[in-house]
């Protein structure tokens, strides 16, 4: 069957392209004919090593002047479409996708559903895939009924993320008897900054500046460049020992590091500080813990239920979203100090059992995500009926 696969190209190293990478390089084992439609991430058109056709993006953002048109050709009156994408950004063509049988696999971060993304995901009888509980219980308050809902989280190729001890320490300039902390986070956005790098940071300090032992690594990009945060002068002002916070290299930053790579980072640290304002799904929450590191989160969106063994929920506060027309919710400074002060006597009395955190991971698996949920899902939902193709402005006259 021909399945087009909406979102970011399976070789951007994004979130949303290792997503798409897993389900369809997977479709393409299973026998499926994949085409990716790529928002981000191909200037041309081209062929994936895994077989499968790769669309070029288009002149608008996010592609809305090409995508709904090549999603229709590839997959014909047979075949399937699959998005997996913030809903609310491509409202504006909605239409356009009408006439596909169509699933979104719709990141929900604020509490409840933001509007626009409930609208489009009404829309021309879409199926909604929720990547979290938190996502699911939202659309069905929201009014999308039962049977058009489907909860597949986010996964992890766990063969790449596991524990590979504290090796790479000493290439980061961190002392093996260092209590490390780890933050994994796109800096991107300023109103609002959504992953809480101020909360974080002042959190790390607050607890750092009494033990001298420990460390900071922020890997990202720290400056802000991409219309984010400038991190170095954040902690400047509010008195951090910046000689005790790592950055990775700039340049192998921006090619990509390698997911082992990655995985070897996140095994060299003690705590993953990965509370912010609202999460979809939260990636490096699971990656962190399939190499055996527990995480801080916050107490809203998508964020407790993929909190771990050893793992910190910290309380936070509504805050309201005047351009989403929902609530994110800020985590607590105090409350991530406190889970870090326990954190840090918890490692260093050695009662952090990684192979515990490691054993929990597991459920998100890539491999048991596809075998257990996309195998059925996709078979289910290709056998049932499309929706009607929206009638264009002279069909409508034709009609009355």
């Amino acid at each position: 069957m021909r399945v087009s696969f909406y979102s970011n190209s399976c070789h951007v190293p994004s979130g949303y392209g290792q997503q798409c990478a897993q389900v369809v390089h997977r479709l393409v084992k299973s026998g499926h004919e994949p085409a990716v439609i790529s928002n981000h991430g191909a200037a041309v058109a081209m062929n994936c090593a895994s077989g499968h056709p790769i669309f070029p993006e288009g002149l608008l953002k996010y592609s809305g002047d090409a995508a709904p048109q090549q999603m229709k050709q590839w997959a014909g009156p047979d075949g399937i479409g699959i998005i997996l994408f913030d809903a609310w950004a491509i409202l504006p063509w909605s239409n356009e996708f009408g006439g596909l049988k169509t699933a979104v696999w719709a990141p929900i971060d604020h509490t409840p559903a933001t509007p626009a993304s409930i609208e489009f995901l009404k829309q021309h009888d879409r199926h909604a895939i929720a990547m979290s509980r938190h996502g699911e219980r939202e659309m069905l308050k929201a009014g999308l009924s039962r049977d058009r809902v489907t909860y597949i989280p986010h996964a992890i190729e766990t063969m790449v993320f596991n524990d590979k001890g504290r090796g790479i320490r000493k290439d980061l300039g961190i002392p093996e008897d260092a209590h490390l902390s780890l933050m994994v986070a796109a800096n991107r956005g300023r109103l609002p900054i959504r992953k809480a790098f101020a909360q974080n940071l002042q959190a790390w300090w607050n607890v750092a500046k009494d033990h001298p032992e420990m460390y900071l690594l922020l890997h990202t990009e720290p400056l802000g460049l991409s219309e984010g945060m400038n991190l170095p002068r954040f902690l400047k002002l509010i008195g951090a020992d910046q000689q005790r916070v790592r950055y990775p290299e700039p340049n192998a930053f921006r090619n990509g590091i390698p997911n082992e790579t990655l995985a070897a980072i996140y095994s060299a640290a003690d705590v993953l500080l990965a509370a912010s304002y609202g999460e979809g799904f939260g990636v490096p929450t699971v990656e962190s813990q399939a190499c055996g590191t527990p995480v801080i989160v916050g107490d809203g969106s998508a964020q407790p239920e993929l909190c771990g063994p050893h793992g910190k929920i910290v309380d936070g506060q509504d805050d309201w979203d005047e351009y989403q027309c929902a609530f994110w919710r800020v985590p607590s400074v105090d409350g991530i100090t406190q889970a870090l002060e326990q954190n840090y006597q918890e490692t260093k009395a050695g009662k952090v059992d990684r192979a515990a955190i490691v054993a929990w991971a597991q459920q998100y698996d890539a491999d048991k995500i596809f075998a257990d949920l996309w195998v059925p899902f996709i078979q289910k939902f290709a056998s049932q009926p499309a929706s009607a193709q929206p009638l264009n402005r002279a069909a409508r006259r034709a009609k009355r």
